[in-house]
């Protein structure tokens, strides 16, 4: 007896496909929204960080103690922790210290807020960062805050808006700013007395030359030939500090 195959069996029917997602199908696909937390003090500061988050498409949380923050990066795998040195509790330091020991938090990006115009507070020599993966200080401008959102997230945002900036110059505003606060830990009573009376470019012209020859012996020339660097820095801060004295004196601090 000789069995003959059944007809489907010889000549199987094809199986069709699943049909290709077109690109128009592929944009509905909602995508994960990237989620932030930001552990700082209730002040202008943090609602400056929050707002430019939010629009570069962070989901934005805010907290006031370095628990309360860590509980809700490690709950939500989030994808940005901004951390104040100064926490009610635990420190930024320990925080981020604990962000880089969980294996789950791997993907997690942490910037470190420090204290430069605040002397006796904290300094922290850019290289030596507790794990963090960038350093700011308080007041830092607009466009610099978004360069290093899209350094850590080069998807965010338009990339029109806030082109990359080549290391260099990067490293170059770095230096600028621990030069800036050496001046104001090992001088500060000048610095004050600068800011206080008007004339600081003065009072420390021997402090700011001898940074300004450091900074010039580490910085390339064509940064040097470009940019402004190492004087917008200290009119940034002298002009911040003046602000708080009107502030203070208008009472509207």
């Amino acid at each position: 007896m000789v069995l003959k195959p059944a007809a489907d069996a010889a000549h199987p029917r094809p199986v069709a496909a699943p049909p290709e997602r077109t690109s128009d199908q592929a944009a509905q696909v909602p995508k994960r929204r990237r989620v932030a937390a930001i552990a700082d003090e209730p002040r202008p500061f943090r609602s400056f960080l929050a707002e430019h988050l939010r629009r570069l498409g962070f989901d934005v949380s805010t907290f006031e103690s370095g628990e309360a923050a860590f509980d809700f990066i490690h709950r939500t795998r989030a994808d940005l922790a901004i951390v104040n040195v100064y926490l009610k509790g635990r420190l930024g330091v320990e925080v981020t210290e604990d962000i880089r020991g969980d294996a789950t938090l791997e993907q997690t990006r942490v910037i470190l807020i420090g204290a430069l115009f605040r002397a006796n507070r904290f300094r922290a020599n850019p290289t030596n960062l507790y794990g963090a993966d960038e350093y700011i200080e308080e007041q830092i401008p607009e466009r610099e805050f978004r360069q290093i959102i899209r350094r850590l997230f080069p998807e965010v945002g338009h990339t029109d808006e806030f082109p990359l900036e080549p290391k260099e110059y990067d490293e170059a505003r770095r230096l600028a700013r621990l030069i800036l606060s050496d001046i104001v830990i090992y001088h500060l009573e000048k610095v004050e007395e600068g800011i206080r009376d008007d004339n600081f470019f003065e009072v420390l012209k021997n402090e700011i030359a001898e940074g300004r020859a450091y900074y010039d012996s580490r910085v390339p020339l064509r940064v040097r030939q470009d940019t402004e660097i190492f004087s917008e820095t200290l009119q940034q801060f002298v002009r911040m500090k003046r602000e708080e004295i009107e502030r203070v004196m208008t009472g509207t601090d």
